[in-house]
């Protein structure tokens, strides 16, 4: 069962970068925080109340958790109803800021955080762009966190209705279930969201210590919750109503026939860590 299928449009990969903001409150409510383990990971090189530039927060899921722990978080959010809600989110937590704007023309102060965080956003960025600009905002000895929420096939009934949803995916939408293209124009992010960010990172010159470490763990979810996660991802939003009303009836049905009304979900969340080199800072 893929949730990275192509898009479409006269520039896929760039709206697909925006389409996360058309369902900006959606996208707060049904995707999945971090687990506490990844964030004391990043707490155990960079303690509070450290300076943070966040790329990609999207509706704030991992800012929030930053701003609970005392960090001082600058995000850099393309879309504007996700900044709206990522703001709404973090009022509770004063002295945190969120700015409207792409990252890749974006300038961030240089050597001014102590920290620079991603979660389940770096890979829309072009790392020739994202890298340096991440070292150039990073103090000396600061670190680069990279983290995401990658869905995975699991053990037990998380199998089981992962492998069995793929028969309704086929039926309906297969270019959401087979291997997504390693070609065209989307086949950048594809390959930077599946890579192991340690090569990139090492490459780049600017980083060392570059290491990653990986959580599993499941969630529970009823139909409609389920339904409601997969609107977030880009892939399933983009297909043609009439085929995506095709395609959740036929997973409501699976899900309240086959396994109960419910449907546990597998994950691996992954954190990149690597600090800032002496050199290269720009």
């Amino acid at each position: 069962m893929s949730v990275t299928g192509a898009g479409s449009g006269p520039a896929p990969e760039e709206e697909r970068r925006r389409s996360f903001d058309r369902v900006a409150r959606g996208y707060a409510a049904a995707r999945p925080g971090y687990p506490p383990a990844l964030v004391d990971a990043i707490a155990a090189r960079v303690a509070p109340p450290a300076a943070v530039l966040e790329i990609g927060p999207g509706p704030a899921t991992l800012t929030v958790d930053l701003a609970r722990r005392g960090y001082r978080v600058l995000a850099v959010e393309l879309g504007r109803n996700l900044a709206r809600v990522a703001r709404e989110r973090l009022a509770p937590s004063p002295g945190q800021q969120v700015v409207v704007a792409d990252f890749h023309r974006w300038t961030p102060r240089p050597e001014s955080v102590d920290l620079v965080v991603s979660g389940t956003a770096f890979h829309r960025i072009d790392p020739g762009i994202g890298l340096p600009k991440a070292r150039h905002a990073l103090r000396p000895g600061g670190w680069l966190a990279l983290a995401w929420n990658h869905p995975a096939r699991g053990r037990g009934v998380a199998a089981r209705f992962w492998d069995a949803s793929d028969a309704v995916y086929l039926e309906v939408a297969p270019e959401l279930v087979r291997p997504a293209s390693t070609s065209g124009p989307l086949a950048g992010a594809r390959r930077r969201y599946a890579a192991d960010w340690r090569t990139l990172i090492r490459a780049s010159g600017l980083f060392h210590r570059a290491r990653r470490q990986t959580w599993r763990w499941r969630q529970e979810l009823d139909a409609s919750a389920y339904l409601a996660l997969l609107d977030t991802y880009s892939d399933h939003a983009s297909l043609p109503a009439s085929r995506r009303r095709a395609l959740y009836a036929g997973l409501r049905r699976l899900i309240d026939e086959e396994f109960g009304g419910r449907v546990v979900r597998a994950y691996a969340s992954v954190l990149y860590l690597a600090q800032a080199s002496s050199e290269g800072a720009g």
